[in-house]
């Protein structure tokens, strides 16, 4: 039934989100498409911007509720298998499951049930999801991971599909809720979603998450948009100038961003305002200030290029030539030294070139990084079981060993004086590479107007511009006579500066000269003013498409910022609150505390919490402490396992539907008691006509299931599953309708191995892989009933192992003669060697055909006869012996 307060609360949101909520509630699953997932998106963009057609908006009303109220049809899972290359499972196996009641599969540690278990965690819903592998000791897998699924929706035929775990399960599935080791964990130690909401919530959880996700998107635009704003625009404008205070409003803060139109307007100039740029610069070329601006700037200009010419003179010398020859000279010898004792020290290392610079580097990088965990600066560590800084694994013995030959030899003379003469060859290249040589373009430009004041000036342009190029030749060839000793040096050219200097006294006294002649006017201002507008708005015209990209990405930035604002999940989170605690809060911790009370915690205080968290509803169970302690430091790993199990009933419990349930291992942990508790609350949720898929390893857990389903007969069948580990087939075999082999008495097994000995009868080649396997897998099963009739039929079950009672009463019925003794030794051998023990080259025993092994099992079969007949007349003649002797009559 719908509940008013989300419409009403819609009605106070934007059109936008009123439309979603309608779109959400009457979608499968309340998951939009694509389709509905754009129309949302545009939607909200029209509503953050407020330009152009707003798109229909139709909001959510009670009827939509109404609508999405049925969960659709009951899911039931039918069959996992045949398997294509998952973990090591057969992959000609099904394991089939019952529609209702319990499906209970038994399985030992190394049988491959777990990996059927993660199957149906990656199908299912589970707080976890495990991920599935091939066989991972293989190097090439042999093809794609492939299950084939068979599954029924409410009435409708079996569906049944081949599903690759690359891929998306079908969504019905996961209506079936899957309880394992790891979901444990999960209820435990931290908050969870609350999975079985009712139509508002789940339909303003989903809300939220879409607003969320539209959030993160937003946040990602956001964050690219203003990593581009962070490079500069195009700088060069007057100060004060109308371009410059219009280009000002382009960054981020501006309350006002400048618009398209007015920035195209001021870009450019027609062609009388060119004539009038050109005229005012011929006129204020004639003013003497201006003429000896242009001497004082040039004067900065070449005295800055007088200190470069003097480092380069410097820094490039034929004495810095004959240095850096020495130094490569020395670090060649040194390195070749500190190879030939690499050489001789590592000759017998499992790789060649230990000790070389390509080794020196990886020793270098691994050493930096060990001492950002806290290891010595000067050497790696190597201590036995100390973590190799590059495979993280603990050093062994001879690894320890190898690690301290390699600090030795790294901490060697020879490598000490190889570093050193590396090092300071280094030096001296990177000094060399950061010795920069202007390029003649910037430097022409830069001179341009120097070159323009007289021929003298221009030829010495051209002198600068060949020195130039000649430092840079003479550079190139130093660093490439580093790596190589018989590079030929480029010369160095003539200095330059004794004319530059003399050049710059000369244009600061030409300076000083056109400055005393000059006459000021406000007129020259003026027109310098004008110079200045029209010069920015010809510089408007060339960086105008960058000017414009900026305006664009402000305006994106805005936009963008305004969407964020719209998806704020707070309103929300605090709706799914109110709706929660009124409607499930209550409700889930009652279920909480009564399933707490069935598995027997009442002992322990425990707290109920809810929370939303970005548009979710969370819940957890926490201890009634006076300090916030996390249960698992205080709850025994039986208790945990204990409460975990109670949360996922509770869960489960308002579903509204009774569907399925998959348990992995449930009781791990748990005493006997509790462990009677789980089996007697997976049958009560069988009778209420659920799926329930049991996997379990405890044998105790096993016959406990069995024993409470009894109790509820028709209400609750069963049907008992065994998955194995065969020699022939290998991991996850299934054996359907039957019991686990250690549940099975002597007699059962008897008939079991006959059956198979049958089977294998129309086996005609004796000497294949396969049948080898089938045959030790037969006569390990057999040696196994032997060790279980000396158990069960020649000690009548006096003693049972893992059993701690002691029936003496059963001793009447033991009797174990010379011939029982030479019997089982001589059946055991022969069962043995057949089975479990490696077979010596010496000793080639064939592998027993069909024929034979109907003849060992009736030999066990005759023996176990023969020895009850005698077991059950030496019991009465011992009864007898426990009463008193009969008196006579006379």
């Amino acid at each position: 039934m719908a509940d008013v307060n989300l419409i009403e609360w819609a009605a106070n949101q934007p059109s936008w989100a009123r439309d979603a909520l309608r779109r959400i509630a009457t979608t499968a699953e309340f998951i939009v498409g694509e389709e509905d997932r754009a129309a949302i998106l545009e939607r909200l963009k029209h509503a953050a911007s407020g330009t152009g057609t707003a798109p229909n908006c139709e909001p959510i009303a009670p009827e939509h509720l109404s609508q999405c109220a049925d969960a659709g049809p009951r899911a039931v899972l039918a069959s996992i298998g045949p398997l294509q290359n998952i973990d090591r499972l057969a992959k000609d196996q099904q394991l089939r499951f019952a529609p209702r009641g319990i499906t209970l599969i038994f399985g030992e540690n190394g049988s491959g049930k777990s990996g059927y278990a993660r199957i149906a965690k990656r199908l299912c819903r589970s707080l976890s999801i495990d991920e599935l592998k091939g066989d991972v000791f293989k190097a090439k897998p042999d093809g794609p991971m492939q299950v084939r699924l068979r599954f029924q929706l409410g009435d409708a035929a079996l569906t049944e599909l081949d599903w690759a775990p690359d891929t998306k399960p079908p969504g019905a599935l996961k209506q079936i809720s899957v309880f394992d080791s790891r979901n444990a964990r999960l209820y435990v130690d931290q908050q969870n979603r609350i999975a079985y909401l009712p139509v508002e919530i789940a339909v303003l959880e989903h809300h939220g998450q879409l607003c969320s996700a539209f959030g993160a998107e937003f946040t990602t635009q956001q964050t690219s948009i203003e990593k581009r704003l962070k490079t500069p625009l195009p700088a060069g404008y007057a100060p004060g100038g109308t371009t410059q205070k219009l280009l000002a409003q382009l960054e981020a803060k501006s309350q006002t961003l400048p618009k398209k139109s007015e920035l195209e307007k001021l870009a450019g100039l027609s062609e009388a305002e060119l004539e009038e740029l050109r005229g005012l610069e011929r006129k204020l070329a004639q003013d003497p200030v201006a003429q000896a601006a242009t001497r004082r700037r040039t004067v900065q200009i070449l005295t800055r290029l007088n200190d470069v010419l003097k480092a380069l003179e410097e820094g490039l010398s034929d004495d810095v030539a004959k240095q850096l020859a020495s130094l490569a000279q020395n670090a060649s010898t040194t390195a070749a030294a500190a190879g030939l004792a690499a050489n001789q020290q590592f000759a017998a290392e499992p790789l060649k070139h230990v000790g070389g610079e390509a080794w020196r580097l990886l020793y270098e990088a691994a050493r930096d990084f060990a001492v950002l965990s806290g290891g010595p600066v000067d050497r790696i560590s190597d201590q036995v079981g100390t973590p190799c800084p590059l495979c993280q694994e603990p050093l062994v013995h001879e690894a320890a060993k190898r690690m301290a030959r390699f600090n030795a030899f790294v901490q060697s003379e020879a490598a000490k004086r190889a570093d050193a003469a590396r090092d300071a060859l280094g030096k001296a290249r990177e000094t060399l590479e950061t010795l920069t040589v202007p390029t003649t373009d910037v430097v022409t430009g830069t001179l341009t107007a120097y070159a323009g004041l007289d021929a003298q000036r221009a030829s010495l342009l051209i002198r600068i511009e060949a020195a130039l190029t000649a430092y840079t030749a003479r550079r190139s060839s130093l660093l490439a006579s580093i790596a190589k000793d018989d590079q030929e040096l480029a010369p160095l050219p003539s200095s330059l500066r004794p004319t530059l200097s003399a050049d710059v006294e000369k244009l600061g006294a030409e300076a000083i000269q056109l400055e005393a002649s000059a006459t000021h006017a406000a007129a020259l201002d003026a027109d310098r003013a004008r110079i200045a507008s029209l010069k920015d708005r010809a510089k408007l015209q060339h960086d105008l498409p960058t000017v414009l990209q900026r305006l664009a990405e402000l305006q994106e930035l805005a936009a963008t910022k305004a969407c964020q604002a719209q998806v704020q999940t707070r309103a929300i989170s605090l709706q799914i609150s109110a709706l929660r605690r009124k409607l499930v809060t209550e409700s889930l911790q009652n279920r909480i505390q009564a399933e707490i009370t069935k598995l027997d915690l009442d002992h322990i205080p425990f707290r109920v919490s809810d929370t939303s968290e970005q548009g979710q509803s969370r819940f957890s169970v926490s201890l009634q402490g006076i300090d916030k302690i996390a249960n698992n430091q205080i709850l025994s790993e039986g208790e945990q396992r204990a409460l975990a199990l109670a949360c996922f009933l509770a869960e489960i419990a308002d579903e509204g539907e009774g569907y399925g349930l998959v348990v992995d291992d449930p009781v791990s942990s748990l005493d006997q008691r509790r462990i009677r508790l789980v089996a007697e609350r997976l049958v009560h949720e069988a009778a209420k006509g659920r799926q329930v898929i049991v996997f379990t390893h405890s044998l105790v857990f096993f016959n406990e299931v069995v024993a409470q389903a009894a109790k509820v007969g028709d209400a609750a069948p069963l049907i008992k599953m065994v998955i194995r580990k065969t020699e022939a087939q290998g991991f996850g075999v299934v054996e359907e309708d039957t019991e686990p082999w250690l549940a099975r008495s002597v007699s059962v097994r008897i008939t079991d191995l006959r059956a198979r000995a049958k089977q294998l009868s129309g086996a005609t080649d004796f000497t294949s892989d396969m049948y080898r396997r089938q045959a030790k897998d037969f006569y390990s099963d057999l040696r196994e009933t032997w060790e279980r009739s000396i158990e069960e039929v020649v000690l009548n079950k006096t003693v049972e192992r893992l059993v701690p009672d002691v029936m003496t009463k059963r001793l009447s019925g033991v009797i174990v003669s010379d011939e029982d003794y030479k019997a089982i030794f001589f059946a055991m051998k022969h069962v043995s060697e057949r089975s479990g023990h490696d077979m010596p080259a010496g000793r080639d025993i064939p592998v027993p055909n069909p024929k034979e092994m109907l003849a060992d099992i009736q030999t066990l079969d005759t023996f176990q006869a023969n020895y009850k007949n005698r077991r059950n007349a030496t019991a009465k003649i011992r009864n007898a012996l426990e009463e008193p002797a009969k008196a006579a009559l006379v």
